[in-house]
């Protein structure tokens, strides 16, 4: 584990110090310009500046913008004019710059001159020019150091997904997304509308799908895709839902292109489409339930969705349109006789070979309207049409086959790009679909792996990241759930490797972080949150407890009494040394601040060399924890099911026997146990025992509980433990009682699991 980076701390106080007369050396900007280069000199904005540009809409429109900025934040009301002049911020259309997207930025004794290929890059060369200029807190008044940057994207796919169909996002809600992305320079916004749970936008040769498609029953203790049931808006009980109108989706289209934003609608084919389903069954295979995939033996269903597409591509005037591909379960049509005859009829040997016969025959008719079809890295089984574009989700790799094959390819694998996971370690992150992915690791994205032939890395057209929102149901989650990582991601996208810099992308997202809050994002701090390393020294019978955060600057403080550290606090300046159990509570201070998550944790001192463990029914291999000692190696499993801290146990019950090798004067025993029922097999036991020994003969039972069923279906860390008389014992029982089969209202069958991690004792 790193320790605090001096260096970056060291920059930052020196930061600090030259705002205080609001001339900034260097704010950063983010994503980091491809060239830079200050000089001495400074150009201060006043009363008599005058805006130059063209007189064109677009051009006053970005004139505009940049007026508001500048009374907002320097309450300064700047006239605007086409006439070349001192004093200026000129904003300059050149034919000199290749690219549409490169721009220069000079700040010079004259003024401003923002020179640039296009509108488009003049938008992103003003966008420079904010963060020069932010935040207020920082800077103070408005003057530039004197600079030169030259810049122009590595990636002309910068991007992120966000899915509407699981949680419906108003039409104002989903134009501050697009906010946070132009701020970053993005410049693809992938608007996930249609899923197996809700249909989002409205079709009007179908108008069931919005309807009946766009509205579900709410189930009490079920998720919404759990026993999913269209109904219509007026419907019985409680009813979740929405969409958007044509002319909703047309002005988010056209707000989107201000900011030069491509949007690119996803309507799902052949899978995923259960709600489309529940309003046209017609289009369900013969005989078999709704499993959410189109009959492909039907020749009604591609009749379907070609009139959805027709209208579908009136309202996006883009190059792509995606389809999705994903997920498809293939038994419906392996049960199916027009699907079978469909296979007879085209020679077609498997069902993957009869999804790629899907998707060629929606990509001809999708190229026919002049568009490209693109799709998750799922249409490449059995085939993929020639002019595909594949979008890679599941690693890199099939990414890398189809850039091979020579396919376009946009690269976004769940890891690091999936921002529905979580983003930092502790148990106290808002809800999330799991796994996890901090914001240095986005940082550090690459959307050219290894693997690639030289001459096919032009089909990496860049990256985006995909926020699914199954656990996220409102725009301060979806913010929190994109910021930082999404200015991570920018830089990724944007900057040249060669002129990126980990630690100096610290320095800048600390200043970033103002920015955010300026603007009233509700952002993350977890990647300053307290985290935590255990050492074991045999030699010196000694513990050691490193404490640190991911970007390794601020202070930690903490106690030892259970207390909540303030910014009064024992500062961790060097690591914590003990014999004894602890409890560490620990908290990070920013400018006095405290920030981020608290680090609240118990570590025992008693299982050393000599504890030995007793299974009385061994633990699933694939669920090990890292073996027989992991329920004392002082790593505390997160509210995740794939965290690897957790020791799995299907069917049967929980029992072990702990001998410590050694007496110990003890007063507590604790452990903890997980459920999450809406995403695993995995449940809270029925019953928990906890027995004591002094020769593991005789045991006194010191706890004994029934745990009530909960129905909730969100993570759950349940906490045993237990405070007894202090007595003097070698030997634990611990035994939680299996319910052994999942009940039948529980979305899965088969065995259930206990989940368990880590006992503590004092």
């Amino acid at each position: 584990m790193k320790f605090f980076k001096l260096s970056i701390l060291f920059s930052l106080l020196l930061f600090v110090f030259s705002c205080k007369n609001g001339i900034v050396e260097n704010p950063g900007i983010i994503p980091q310009p491809n060239f830079i280069s200050y000089q001495k000199g400074t150009f201060e904005i006043n009363e008599n500046t005058i805006i130059v540009i063209e007189e064109s809409k677009e051009g006053q429109w970005i004139a505009g913008e940049l007026k508001s900025f500048l009374k907002d934040h320097f309450n300064l009301n700047l006239g605007v004019s086409s006439v070349v002049q001192d004093n200026a911020i000129h904003l300059k259309l050149s034919e000199d710059l290749e690219g549409k997207e490169a721009y220069q930025l000079e700040v010079s004794e004259k003024g401003v001159l923002i020179n640039a290929s296009s509108y488009q890059s003049i938008f992103y060369g003003l966008q420079s020019l904010k963060q020069l200029l932010s935040p207020k807190m920082i800077v103070s008044k408005p003057i530039l150091n004197y600079v030169t940057i030259k810049d122009s994207p590595e990636f002309g796919w910068r991007g992120m997904m966000l899915d509407v169909s699981r949680h419906f996002l108003e039409k104002d809600s989903v134009k501050k997304v697009i906010d946070i992305l132009a701020m970053h320079k993005m410049n693809k916004f992938h608007w996930h509308l249609v899923d197996g749970i809700g249909w989002r936008i409205q079709i009007d040769k179908y108008p069931e799908l919005t309807k009946k498609g766009a509205w579900r029953k709410v189930k009490e203790f079920k998720k919404p895709w759990e026993d999913f049931e269209a109904t219509y808006k007026d419907g019985d009980g409680e009813i979740y839902g929405g969409y958007y109108t044509k002319d909703d989706i047309r002005e988010i289209v056209a707000y989107a292109a201000e900011r030069y934003i491509d949007v690119i609608p996803e309507i799902e084919m052949p899978g995923h489409s259960e709600a489309a389903l529940q309003c046209y069954p017609e289009f369900i295979c013969e005989n078999t339930v709704n499993t959410g995939v189109y009959c492909a033996g039907n020749d009604d269903s591609f009749e379907f969705l070609q009139n959805i597409i027709d209208e579908v591509v009136a309202l996006f005037p883009y190059d792509y349109l995606h389809i999705g591909g994903d997920e498809v379960g293939k038994e419906a049509w392996l049960n199916c006789k027009k699907c079978q005859q469909r296979m007879r009829d085209n020679n077609l040997q498997s069902g993957e070979e009869l999804q790629s016969y899907f998707v060629r025959r929606m990509e001809e008719f999708i190229h026919s309207k002049g568009k490209k079809l693109i799709g998750w890295d799922e249409i490449l089984e059995g085939g993929i049409p020639e002019r595909a574009t594949v979008m890679s989700w599941r690693g890199f790799d099939g990414g890398i086959e189809a850039a091979n094959a020579g396919h376009d390819v946009v690269m976004s694998p769940a890891t690091p790009l999936y921002f529905d996971y979580n983003q930092g370690k502790s148990e106290f992150e808002p809800p999330s679909w799991g796994g996890y992915n901090n914001l240095l690791a986005v940082y550090n994205f690459n959307p050219v792996p290894k693997g690639i032939s030289e001459d096919k890395k032009h089909h990496i057209l860049g990256g985006q990241a995909n926020l699914w929102v199954e656990q996220i149901e409102s725009l301060t989650h979806i913010q929190y759930m994109m910021l930082p990582r999404l200015s991570a991601l920018s830089e990724a996208l944007w900057t040249n490797s060669a002129n990126k810099n980990e630690d100096e992308f610290i320095k800048k997202i600390d200043v970033h972080f103002d920015r955010l809050k300026a603007l009233g994002y509700n952002f993350s701090w977890s990647a300053l949150s307290p985290d935590y390393e255990i050492s074991y020294d045999k030699v010196k019978k000694e513990f050691t407890l490193q404490l640190d955060n991911e970007l390794g600057i601020y202070d930690i403080r903490y106690t030892l009494d259970g207390s909540e550290p303030s910014i009064n606090s024992e500062l961790y300046s060097k690591p914590i040394h003990y014999s004894s159990p602890i409890t560490i509570h620990a908290q990070t201070f920013r400018n006095g601040e405290a920030i981020g998550f608290s680090l609240k944790k118990m570590f025992s001192t008693s299982f050393i060399d000599s504890a030995k463990i007793t299974y009385i029914n061994p633990y699933d291999a694939t669920y090990s924890a890292g073996g027989d000692l992991a329920l004392f190696n002082n790593r505390y499993a997160n509210p995740r099911g794939d965290d690897s801290n957790w020791q799995g146990f299907p069917h049967k019950d929980f029992e072990i026997i702990i001998d410590l090798g050694t007496p110990n004067d003890l007063s507590y025993i604790g452990l903890n146990f997980f459920q999450h029922l809406a995403s695993t097999s995995v449940m809270l036991p029925t019953e928990v025992t906890i027995a004591i020994s002094k020769d593991g003969n005789d045991y006194q039972t010191v706890y004994n509980q029934a745990l009530e069923t909960i129905h909730d279906r969100n993570p759950i860390i349940k906490r045993i433990e237990t405070n007894f008389e202090k007595q003097n014992l070698t030997f634990i029982k611990i035994s939680a009682q299996n319910r052994g089969v999942l009940p039948d209202w529980h979305i899965r069958k088969g065995d259930a699991w206990i989940f368990v991690d880590e006992v503590s004792v004092r």
